[in-house]
């Protein structure tokens, strides 16, 4: 009673042009949508009744992406694909009554199989790290006062499908307190990167990285009626 177990395949399909059909070209609108095939299983344990642990494995399969014609440059085919292998562990639930836990890991092996216009069989597909980390905590010390701790981890990714740009990897901390003033009312202050940590989220291309955020605090208050 306290495991489950599921498998799962999938199929989606992405137009050539990407999801901004603005972009559309005399090329893109002639070629096939890219396929996705996703095959997946995995289990879900209730440890104790207030904390579950789940798992899966994966394979997700990029195929009809674009790629030079090697008999004539000035052509495009769709030969390349592409093939990420990856797990998943998660942690959720309550260890005692005041303190609850919620994480999880990744591991993602992204890489092309295929030629693409970008890259030859074996380049890591850009913005796609190895490893990723998530732990948050939250402990009420009070029924009407609470609070949160959490960390953020991410290892070195390429920016791009070339590989000649290196996005480093982060570890962020964010904090957070909670107070029930009234049975209405609730405030909340929230520390996101709290060490003030220099890191970048993502890129558009090589040469335009975008930054996380500085050390931000945010107080909410919320009120029911």
């Amino acid at each position: 009673p306290a495991l489950s177990l599921y498998s799962s395949y999938s199929v989606s399909y992405l137009p050539s042009s990407g999801d901004q059909f603005s972009s559309l070209t005399t090329i893109t609108q002639q070629v096939e949508p890219e396929k996705f095939q996703n095959y997946e299983v995995g289990a879900k344990w209730d440890a104790i009744p207030a904390l579950s642990l789940t798992t899966a494995v994966y394979r997700l399969n990029r195929t009809n992406t674009r790629a030079t014609d090697p008999n004539d440059p000035t052509r495009i085919v769709q030969t390349g694909s592409q093939r990420t292998n990856g797990y998943e562990l998660g942690l959720n639930g309550r260890l005692t009554p005041e303190w609850s836990i919620a994480g999880g890991y990744a591991y993602q092996d992204a890489f092309v199989t295929r030629a693409t216009t970008a890259a030859q069989p074996g380049a890591q597909v850009g913005q796609v790290p190895h490893h990723t980390l998530s732990l948050w905590n939250h402990y009420r010390f009070h029924p009407r006062v609470g609070a949160g701790l959490g960390v953020l981890y991410r290892s070195d990714m390429f920016a791009a499908i070339d590989n000649t740009v290196t996005l480093p990897g982060y570890a962020r901390a964010d904090a957070a307190a909670f107070f029930t003033l009234t049975k209405q009312v609730r405030l909340q202050a929230n520390v996101e990167n709290v060490f003030d940590k220099r890191y970048y989220v993502n890129a558009d291309s090589n040469t335009n990285n975008s930054p996380g955020f500085p050390r931000t605090v945010r107080v909410g208050l919320t009120m029911a009626f």
